[in-house]
């Protein structure tokens, strides 16, 4: 089964939900000394991961199929402090071959703190890794 096959288990409409924490690893380090705010990166980040989680949960379980970020368009919109936990949300907005393309948005408990578009694109790991392996013999790494 190939990962067009796949993909038509998934809808345009299909969501996933998630929480976390804000921890001392997801904070920027230039405000100021200490355990401050959640940096973009890792807003960007957890964004990306509820979008993979939704294809890994409703179109591409098997281990061998995954999906790579290919576009990020993504504005942060307010600041959010360590241990505030935010609430993100995934929604697939279109589907074109392997190209999957989400809205995102992020939440704490007071405001919207993230919005935006997100492209996902679905692999099969074996051959990425392949092309991957010999990409970096043809840079001599």
């Amino acid at each position: 089964m190939g990962a067009d096959d796949r993909l038509s288990r998934l809808k345009v409409g299909a969501t996933k939900e998630r929480t976390i924490r804000v921890d001392a690893n997801m904070t920027t380090s230039f405000l100021w000394e200490g355990e401050n705010v959640m940096s973009t990166p890792s807003m960007i980040l957890e964004m990306e991961e509820t979008c993979r989680l939704l294809l890994k949960e409703q179109a591409i379980p098997e281990p061998e199929w995954d999906s790579v970020g290919t576009i990020v368009d993504v504005r942060h919109l307010a600041a959010t402090p360590v241990g505030a936990e935010v609430y993100l949300k995934a929604r697939v907005s279109a589907i074109d071959g392997r190209r999957v393309m989400f809205d995102v948005e992020a939440a704490d408990r007071l405001e919207k703190i993230g919005e935006g578009r997100h492209e996902r694109f679905v692999i099969n790991v074996p051959r990425f890794r392949a092309k991957f392996a010999e990409k970096q013999k043809r840079l001599g790494l």
